[in-house]
């Protein structure tokens, strides 16, 4: 007896959501996303019991890091190095700009200059912790020090990006709402609820 054949839905007949309708879910996932001042533990490397000792790894920098938050987590946290939530609001400042809001230019900088500057600060933040832990191996306590230092200022650089993410959704949250607006003005879409 052979098993019986796959059933293979027919997309075809799918139609993509109308803008506005994306929109919305969009304002909705924007909106209910989390702005988590993690401190970037991914980037922190693991230290046997006496705390100061990297685990050894067979990673060509010889450590063993904490590793990136749960998929299901990052999905939700705009904050996140590695996300691909922050995705979610270019893709509203996309649709923005189909509809010709003025806002838009300045809102895809700011999210364009954002990712990039917590990208920045996530590697600044790695190569600190790689240095503070192999000083520790090492014991050579002025690169130590050093590395603490970055590690803490990365540390005040993330917590103000994030207070400047926080202000970038606020704004792109108004301009979904003003272009929502328009188009329930003009009979487009109901409003939600």
């Amino acid at each position: 007896m052979h098993p019986a054949a796959p059933v293979v839905p027919d997309l075809s007949v799918l139609q993509p959501l109308p803008p506005q309708t994306r929109l919305e879910g969009l304002r909705a996932e924007i909106a209910a996303a989390r702005i988590v001042d993690c401190g970037m533990v991914h980037e922190r490397v693991l230290r046997a019991a006496d705390g100061q000792t990297p685990l050894p790894s067979d990673m060509p920098n010889g450590v063993v890091r904490a590793g990136l938050c749960p998929m299901p987590v990052r999905r939700q946290r705009l904050a996140c190095s590695h996300t691909a939530a922050r995705v979610r609001m270019i893709e509203a400042v996309g649709l923005l700009q189909d509809a010709e809001d003025p806002a838009v230019p300045a809102l895809q900088n700011r999210i364009g200059e954002l990712d990039a500057r917590i990208g920045r600060i996530d590697h600044a933040r790695g190569d600190a912790e790689l240095a503070h832990a192999l000083a520790c191996r090492d014991g050579d306590a002025a690169v130590r020090d050093d590395a603490a230092a970055q590690i803490a200022e990365t540390g005040r650089q993330f917590t103000r990006a994030l207070a400047d993410l926080d202000a970038l959704r606020s704004d792109l949250l108004a301009a979904m709402d003003r272009q929502l607006a328009k188009t329930r003005a003009a009979g487009g879409i109901s409003p939600a609820g």
